[in-house]
């Protein structure tokens, strides 16, 4: 990848606990186990890896899993088994807790939407909210700014609007701005939930189409909803408005949707999923969108982990100035 003057990665997460369990596409095949994890994520030489994961209700004893030691360490396990140079991340509550969790990752460092540092930051997360924020590998990328953006649309985004951040990002000699932006769609398979998410997704639209209309952009994560069809009966998918825009975005985990994929733990559908602008399409590694879905040592993920897999896919960073 030829990184451009404003490369993009937007990251969106949501909560299986609201999805549907009647969906009857057949089980899911592309998945990777623990074994296979390090030839997936974070070990091809030049590449840049990208994973999206909501790590349900982190730091709140009374959702999620109930043992919050463990649920830390199996959360630092999965990161470092994968071993992704960014994750987005969903559902962080805890703020010391997500200290412990950096502290004890010493090759990320990371923003929460409700750090002193953050623009606009306000009251719109508090402390026992479910809150969004993004990882990242010390040795490729630093924070320049971080703002929480399209406020105006807070009820749409379920009282959880958007971290904004940019990052400098150096691989294989080429360094640029890499701007990442986290989201937390609005759960549910209710007609009022379809359509605040429906409502978010055109408002994030129009800002990607207003303030990136050439750059390499990334939107990833759970979108809590799928991309080819709608979790809420009779509704096409809130996305399609993306998804028919192709001459300038594409779906690179549509096609994990379209096989039956899930992201979910207990669920059949796939919510998370890795949007790109043309401009980043050229550049993904062909088929690299997968789910994480079985760790080493971790045993009833669900109950201890969370009820998300982690989703990545990967990037070619080789300074091709073919474009």
């Amino acid at each position: 990848m030829r990184f451009s003057r404003g490369t993009v990665c937007a990251v969106l997460f949501g909560c299986v606990a609201c999805q549907p369990t009647g969906d009857t596409r057949g089980a899911a095949s592309a998945v990777v186990a623990a074994a296979d994890a390090r030839a997936a994520v974070g070990s091809a030489t030049g590449s840049l890896d990208i994973a999206s994961w909501n790590i349900e209700w982190f730091g709140d004893p009374g959702n999620g899993p109930s043992n919050e030691s463990q649920q830390e360490q199996n959360a630092r396990d999965v990161i470092v088994s994968a071993d992704a140079e960014i994750w987005g991340v969903a559902e962080i509550v805890d703020e010391a807790q997500w200290n412990r969790l950096k502290s004890d990752l010493p090759d990320y460092d990371g923003v929460l939407a409700s750090a002193r540092a953050v623009t606009g930051r306000g009251n719109a997360y508090s402390a026992t909210e479910q809150k969004v924020g993004i990882l990242f590998k010390r040795s490729v990328a630093s924070v320049l700014r971080a703002k929480l953006i399209l406020q105006q649309h807070d009820r749409d985004f379920a009282g959880r609007p958007p971290l904004e951040v940019t990052l400098r990002v150096t691989m294989n000699g080429v360094s640029e701005e890499l701007v990442c932006i986290v989201v937390h769609m609005k759960a549910r398979q209710d007609a009022e939930s379809w359509t605040r998410r429906a409502g978010a997704a055109r408002a994030l639209k129009r800002y990607l189409d207003d303030t990136y209309p050439t750059q390499r952009v990334m939107v990833m994560g759970d979108w809590n909803d799928d991309v080819t069809r709608s979790i809420t009966i009779g509704k096409p998918s809130p996305y399609r408005d993306f998804v028919d825009d192709s001459s300038r975005y594409r779906f690179v985990t549509k096609a994990l949707d379209e096989r039956g994929v899930s992201s979910t733990v207990g669920n059949r559908s796939m919510v998370d999923h890795h949007l790109v602008t043309n401009e980043l399409a050229a550049d993904e590694q062909p088929n690299s969108a997968r789910v994480l879905s079985s760790f080493t040592g971790i045993r009833d993920f669900r109950r201890s982990t969370s009820d998300h897999y982690p989703v990545v896919s990967r990037y070619t960073v080789n300074g091709d100035a073919r474009r």
